[in-house]
């Protein structure tokens, strides 16, 4: 255990060794992506610092933690997925994120890191964060964006897992280390007072059925979790070609929007989102999915269709 009462590994139990230092170094980026309010920009900007697993970036946009944004290398039009972990500092509309590769496996800057400096060292090698919502816990590692966010601000906004929600994350109080997995036991029945005759799988097959029931509800739960948004989308598909629409929700899976054509549910597709037609720096990026459900609007002019992206 760590002086301020920090686990020294992760759940697992397994040893978490501190990240590599940082070079302060700018590069020419451009961020795509969209803002706050839903709308979609490309902007030539640069990082004020690089580490291993993300960089600090400069934007005059204002960004969401979490919120996936497409990083590209001006000089060597290199491009990698980044996730907003949180803001470190503002001034004057000029704001300063730190970002994480969606992909932390990536050796994207091809960079040689020094070691942690001092006043890294100092710090315990891992951070205990549990979620205001429904107090899981997750470790965070020294090095990482997430630990200075809470460094700074005292917590960070994070997606939970377990809640299919966006919530804040902050230092527990009084727990030491991560709570085991809490597992729902089925009660068993009480026991007859007179004789019958049951087979084994009678008794257990309605019970092994409804926890199956209770895990798939629970997953579609967080997949109905969905945020509004404000941006156009591309939908390409053989029988209607390509489709300019306007999104107005999306969650982890899926996305639904505001179209004139009469798609069919099922019906597969490519959607690239966001979609910006106007902004030659930005390609569109399609992904494949079909159309979960159809419906139309109130004035009867336009179709509100769900999509479901393919895994």
């Amino acid at each position: 255990m760590t002086d301020d009462g920090t686990p020294p590994g992760n759940a697992n139990g397994t040893s978490k060794q501190r990240r590599s230092g940082r070079l302060s170094q700018e590069i020419a980026i451009i961020l795509i992506g969209s803002d706050a309010e839903g709308t979609v920009f490309s902007e030539q900007t640069k990082t004020v610092v690089l580490s291993q697993h993300g960089a600090g970036i400069v934007s005059y946009h204002k960004l969401v933690a979490e919120q996936e944004l497409s990083l590209r290398v001006t000089a060597t039009n290199r491009e990698v997925e980044v996730r907003v972990v949180g803001e470190i500092a503002c001034e004057e509309g000029r704001y300063t994120y730190g970002v994480a590769f969606v992909d932390e496996r990536l050796d994207f800057w091809h960079l040689e890191f020094p070691p942690p400096p001092a006043w890294m060292e100092e710090r315990p090698p891992v951070l205990t964060l549990e979620c205001g919502n429904c107090q899981g816990v997750v470790d965070v590692m020294n090095g990482d964006f997430e630990y200075d966010i809470c460094a700074i601000h005292g917590g960070l906004a994070r997606f939970c897992d377990e809640c299919g929600l966006l919530t804040v994350w902050r230092r527990p109080t009084g727990v030491a280390a991560p709570r085991p997995l809490k597992i729902a036991k089925v009660p068993e029945p009480e026991p007859e007072k007179v004789e019958v005759t049951v087979s084994l799988a009678d008794w257990v097959e309605p019970l092994r059925e409804k926890k199956v029931v209770a895990v798939a509800e629970a997953v579609e739960r967080r997949q109905r979790v969905r945020a509004k948004v404000n941006f156009m989308a591309c939908v390409r598909t053989e029988q209607f070609g390509d489709e300019v629409v306007r999104c107005i929700d999306m969650s982890r899976g899926g996305v639904s929007f505001l179209g004139k054509n009469l798609y069919e549910k099922d019906m597969k597709i490519e959607i690239a989102v966001p979609f910006a037609a106007e902004v030659k720096e930005a390609p569109a990026i399609f992904v494949r999915g079909r159309i979960a459900h159809m419906r139309p609007t109130a004035d009867s002019e336009m179709w509100k269709c769900g999509v479901e992206f393919w895994r």
